[in-house]
């Protein structure tokens, strides 16, 4: 069997912000829309792009940095969607902008929100702060840029100084132990912008300055630059926005637990495979999933490939594992995968998560056990995480409800189909305005190869 996938959300809309800022054209090929994607490009006409659909292309016309100020900033897109709007709209530190929505308690709290986070990401200069309007513009110092636990710049603030320092000319250097979320480095030496980002370590150093470290016992670690110099103008190309590591991993989840015809194999063709961000499906292998990539193209500067799995052999279980901070911060988005892949798992699951995460994941990991717990799995929910004991053979479960997180969802529905229940799970419209069409594929890798319904 083989499924296409719906674009990667992520890449989408950092391809349709780099589109703006070409001068001149971009063809995006073998074209789809992802999720919400049509709605930010939307956004970007604001700011001067124009785009047309020509059969299976999206062609775009940039404006260069000489991009046009939008009168008004949206606050109503994902974090990550709305600092790169308001990242376009800082060139400017004269604009005055307003943030303003009705005076009642869900006005009040969508300015207020909007305003954290404007200044979790910006220095701003406040002209009138009202409950529900905040008008200001932007300053032209920068934060203190903050390092998280995994020595790592988050990969919104990341995304946020690489744009910001593109559009005003700006030099930028900084380093990081790894790096989680590359695309829009990656996509940015693409595209021509004049960027270094390349590993550094004992290869930088002297044999002296080598064996001094050596013999004062001092750790030689690694460490990712990145540094970008100045780019008067950036020309259009060719690009292919692969399909979402998520949906990925939903297919990969549930060949690998469900009751799959053992003669099915499932192809998922052109999945992004950018390490930084694909970390749980190298997770799900660890585990014991027979999980390959077929084919590996190193395109459009960066990697995507077909994959291929496989049902697990005759008399075969996953294996529990143990997942550092640094492994699970390339696989957020697919933590609750992890979790229900561990409810079968043999032994014990633990799921660290990065220190920055914590707070905020608590209660969704709360409400994740909660669910996990339906199936007879010993689920224990901890500060860093999730600790899980599987079973060997799960024949309960049912009424699990995703609630206000698509990507949980998902995995829940996996589980549900997994288990063989009818019923979808509680919230599964959610889950399908984030991920359309994604159960209806799942359930046919259930079916005989031979009776499965042609891919539309």
């Amino acid at each position: 069997m083989e499924f296409r996938l719906n674009p990667d959300r992520e890449r989408m809309n950092l391809t349709l912000v780099m589109a703006l800022l070409v001068n001149g054209r971009t063809v995006l090929e073998d074209f789809a829309w992802a999720t919400g994607s049509e709605r930010f490009a939307e956004s970007l006409k604001e700011f001067g792009l124009e785009y047309a659909q020509q059969g299976h292309q999206l062609v775009l016309d940039g404006r260069g940095f000489q991009y046009a100020l939008p009168s008004m900033l949206p606050m109503d897109f994902g974090e990550q969607e709305n600092v790169l709007l308001w990242t376009l709209a800082s060139k400017d530190s004269e604009q005055l902008y307003t943030f303003a929505a009705e005076s009642d308690e869900s006005g009040i709290a969508q300015v207020n929100a909007a305003k954290e986070l404007l200044q979790k990401y910006f220095k701003v200069k406040i002209d009138t702060d009202e409950p529900a309007k905040f008008v200001f513009s932007f300053s032209t110092d920068e934060l203190n840029v903050k390092k998280d636990s995994l020595g790592n710049v988050s990969p919104v603030m990341r995304n946020r100084l690489l744009l910001r320092a593109l559009v005003r000319s700006e030099y930028l250097s900084f380093e990081e132990k790894s790096t989680v979320h590359d695309q829009w480095t990656k996509m940015l030496m693409y595209f021509g912008a004049a960027v270094k980002y390349e590993g550094r370590g004992m290869e930088q150093l002297s044999e002296f300055e080598r064996r001094l470290m050596i013999a004062q016992g001092k750790k030689i670690e690694r460490t990712q630059v990145t540094e970008l110099s100045e780019t008067k103008v950036i020309t259009g190309r060719d690009y292919y926005v692969p399909g979402d590591t998520t949906e990925a991993m939903a297919f990969a989840l549930l060949t690998t637990v469900g009751n799959v015809p053992k003669e099915n194999m499932v192809r998922l063709s052109n999945v992004d495979l950018n390490s930084t961000r694909a970390g749980a499906l190298t997770c799900l292998k660890r585990m014991g999933a027979n999980i390959e990539n077929v084919s590996r193209r190193e395109k459009y500067g960066d990697v995507f490939g077909d994959v291929e799995i496989y049902p697990m052999a005759a008399g075969k279980r996953l294996q529990g594992r143990r997942f550092s901070e640094d492994t699970i911060a390339t696989g957020l988005e697919e933590y609750p995968f992890l979790a229900v892949a561990a409810c079968f798992g043999e032994g014990e699951t633990i799921l660290r998560l990065p220190k920055e995460n914590r707070e905020a994941m608590r209660p969704v990991n709360e409400f994740l056990a909660e669910n996990l717990r339906k199936t007879g799995a010993e689920v224990g929910v901890y500060d860093d995480g999730l600790v899980i004991r599987g079973l060997e053979t799960i024949v309960n479960g049912s009424d699990f409800d995703g609630g206000e997180w698509p990507a949980m969802g998902l995995a829940l529905s996996v589980l549900s189909i997994a288990l063989g229940n009818e019923e979808p799970v509680g919230n599964a419209e959610l889950v399908e305005s984030t991920f359309p069409g994604i159960v209806e594929k799942l359930q046919e890798v259930l079916k005989p190869e031979t009776a499965a319904a042609p891919e539309s």
